[in-house]
Order: structure tokens, then C-alpha cells, then sequence
């Protein structure tokens, strides 16, 4: 029997929506998506709860009525700047008399890795496993192998509960139930990112309107994964400040004449600031446009390179793979290339998508069918410490 999910992004700009019908054989076929405006969330925050929710609900909606169907589930990628990550190692010394892995060893190590408790505001939202390590040597499965001491670890982001909660209940209440939260660094690095890619080494820079999402592979694991709370809403903003126009010129400026640096091309050329030469409007170089997107990107990856520091070490192998609205900036690979120190490029989406959906607006939501279909999402299934994700849906939504 097949199920439908509903894979669902809510932006800063957009809310995005893909119906995926995943069967018993484990085939994933897009029967329908939609996105409309986003109104009422901020940063990854709801800010107006009447209007998130209406939005939302007008692009699931609009979704199941063209594709003919109802959803069954939902997977809601997660962002905004009340997401913390931190590492959790744990380990277990090996106690046959043969010093063979037993599960109870494994057990013992896990639990301990997820045995810090958060504050009473805060709910893990994702953990993500890294190897196994059998007497420091990294193993996929540690079970039967001979060893001494062994050690695993967690990456694991918690969130503001009541920021969860004020999502969970924008969806929820229509039938609908929300299965899982994704990170959305993690959704979108699953289709921005081949496994090949991800081995060797990959920084996946999400840019969006209202955030910069990230998250960093090594040996083919997710080992680390933020958020920056600054995205191409602000570069749109500040062109709107700095010359003194409103934020739908601004936009317009940005797109037909943005660029992620300052060439020496750009000192003599001047465009018309409001496009329609009426009383008022006036001419202004390229250069100050482009100066202004300029420092804010330069921004946005000197803060990533901060968050980072030491994360990668020298000549690795690590290769940056941009997606999201805002990687397709002109130039903003070879400023990325520049300030992080490692070879960027913009992100080619896998995993055999229509056409249509290999905008790179789109990677959150495809990443997240991705994960619907793998059953990845296991590694959320934890609370204030190990309590069960489901059982904090019934907890955050009254139950």
C-alpha cells in the first residue's frame, strides 16, 4: 500500500510544497507541488500565526487538488537562528571475555553520547551519527568486531521549543500530522550532493531569502550543520536603505544588476534606479549597487568561516556546494571560492528530479521526500533526552 507525504518548506518569501507517493517497493514518484507567497514567518520564525497558517494551508491545498490526493504525513524542514548544534561523544568499554562488540555495548555508548539533557526551553529537533570508532579505528558496524573501547558520537541540533511548537500547530489541525522535522541544511544537502561528493568531503551552503543554512560532510557523514540568520531578503534590504528605495525596486536592482563583488567594469556605468525614467527617478552607478550586495555576502561567509573554524582542516579535500535562491548570484562562487579558502561551485540537484523542480528554490523540499524515502529521519526520534520525537507532538500539541 502506498502513502503520500507532503515534503513542506516554510521561507521567509515562500512556502514550499511537494506531494511525493512513496510504495511498499520503496519508489518515490512527485505526483504534485505548489508555492505561493509566505507571509507571517520570519527567519525561520512564526511571527503572525494567522497568516502562516493560512499560506501554508493554500499551498497543500492547492497541492493535493491538482495531483488529485490527500496527504498522509508531513516532513517539515526546520531553519532560524534558535538552532544550536553541538557534538556529543559517547563510549563503552567492550566487555566479553573475547572482546567481541556485543549490541549491549553499542547500546551502552549510544546512550551515553545522548545523555546531556537540554533546558526545559529547548527540544532536540535532529541527531546525526557519525562512525563508530573500535580502539580509535572509524568502523560502519561495529558489531562482532574484536576490540577494547568503543566510541561513538552525535551531532545533535536543539531548537526553541516554543519556535517548534509554533510551526507544528501552523500545520497541524487540518487533518494533517507532521511525521518529522528535518534540518533543512541536511534536506538540502541529500539532493545537492552526490554520496561520491559527500565521501570526499562537502560544505553545503543552503541561501535563502531569510537565512544562510549549512552543513558540512567528512567520510561521507554529516558532521556538522548551522544557521546564519542573514539571507537574500537582507541583501534586498540594504540596496532598499542605502538608496533610498522601496524594498520591490530594491529587488528588482538586485536581480537585473546584482553581482557578488565589484569589478573594475562597474565604475562608469550607471542604471536607472527605478526603471521608468518618471519624475523622480534618477541614474546611479552599478558600482554602488554592487558595493552594497558585496559586503553583505562578504559578511555572511566571513561569519561561516568563524563558525567553521577549525572544522576543516588544512588541504582537505572539501568542496563547497552552493544552493538555495541566492546561489544563483552572479559571482557568489568565486566570492565563496575566496573567503572560505576551498573550490565552490553552484550545486547540481540529483536524484532523477522533473525539470521543473531543479530550481534551487526547490533543493529543501526535494531533499526532504529524499529523506521520507530513505527513512533517515530515525536519528530525530529523541527528546530532552531520548523520549521519542512522536511523544513530543503529542506533548507540544496537547495531547
Amino acid at each position: 500500500m502506498s502513502k503520500i507525504v507532503a515534503a513542506v518548506e516554510i521561507g521567509t518569501s515562500k512556502v514550499k510544497i511537494i506531494l511525493g507517493e512513496i510504495t511498499n517497493e520503496n519508489s518515490l514518484t512527485i505526483v504534485g507541488y505548489d508555492s505561493v507567497a509566505s507571509l507571517g514567518v520570519k527567519k525561520g520564525e512564526v511571527v503572525n500565526f494567522k497568516e502562516a497558517s493560512e499560506q501554508v494551508h493554500l499551498a497543500i491545498d492547492s497541492a493535493e487538488k491538482s495531483a488529485g490526493v490527500k496527504a498522509d504525513e508531513v516532513y517539515l524542514a526546520m531553519t532560524g537562528r534558535h538552532l544550536h548544534g553541538s557534538f556529543n561523544p559517547g563510549s563503552a568499554r567492550v566487555r566479553s571475555a573475547d572482546n567481541r562488540v556485543n549490541q549491549a555495548d553499542v547500546q551502552r555508548a549510544i546512550e551515553e553520547a545522548k545523555r546531556k539533557e537540554l533546558p526545559d526551553d529547548r527540544i532536540y529537533v535532529h541527531f546525526i551519527q557519525n562512525p563508530f570508532l573500535l580502539d580509535g579505528r572509524p568502523v560502519d558496524n561495529p558489531m562482532d568486531l574484536v576490540g577494547k573501547e568503543l566510541e561513538v558520537g552525535y551531532w545533535s541540533v536543539d531548537g526553541d521549543e516554543n519556535v517548534v511548537r509554533d510551526f507544528l500547530d501552523v500545520i497541524n489541525g487540518y487533518g494533517l500530522e507532521v511525521r518529522h522535522v528535518i534540518v533543512s541544511s541536511l534536506a538540502a544537502g541529500e539532493i545537492a550532493t552526490s554520496r561520491a561528493d559527500r565521501k570526499a568531503g562537502a560544505l553545503v551552503i543552503d541561501l535563502g531569502a531569510g537565512t544562510t543554512d549549512y552543513v558540512l560532510y567528512r567520510d561521507g557523514c554529516a558532521g556538522q550543520a548551522g544557521v546564519i540568520p542573514l539571507g537574500g531578503d537582507h541583501l534586498t534590504n540594504d540596496i532598499s536603505m542605502g538608496l533610498r528605495v522601496d524594498e520591490d525596486h530594491a529587488e528588482s536592482l538586485k536581480k537585473m544588476h546584482g553581482r557578488a563583488f565589484v569589478g573594475e567594469d562597474d565604475k562608469d556605468e550607471r542604471v536607472w534606479l527605478l526603471g521608468n525614467k518618471v519624475i523622480g527617478d534618477r541614474k546611479v552607478s552599478r558600482n554602488a549597487i554592487r558595493q552594497v550586495i558585496a559586503a553583505r555576502v562578504e559578511e555572511i561567509f566571513h561569519i561561516l568561516c568563524k563558525n567553521l573554524d577549525g572544522a576543516i582542516p588544512e588541504g582537505s579535500s572539501v568542496n563547497v556546494h552552493l544552493t538555495g535562491g541566492g546561489s544563483l548570484l552572479p559571482g557568489i562562487t568565486e566570492v565563496a571560492t575566496d573567503i572560505l579558502g576551498l573550490p565552490a561551485k553552484r550545486a547540481v540537484l540529483s536524484g532523477g528530479i522533473a525539470e521543473d523542480l531543479r530550481e534551487h528554490e526547490f533543493s529543501t523540499v526535494v531533499g526532504l521526500l529524499h529523506y521520507a524515502l530513505t527513512g533517515q529521519p530515525k536519528e530525530t526520534d529523541f527528546t530532552k533526552r531520548s523520549g521519542g520525537f512522536m511523544g513530543t507532538l503529542v506533548k507540544l500539541l496537547g495531547g
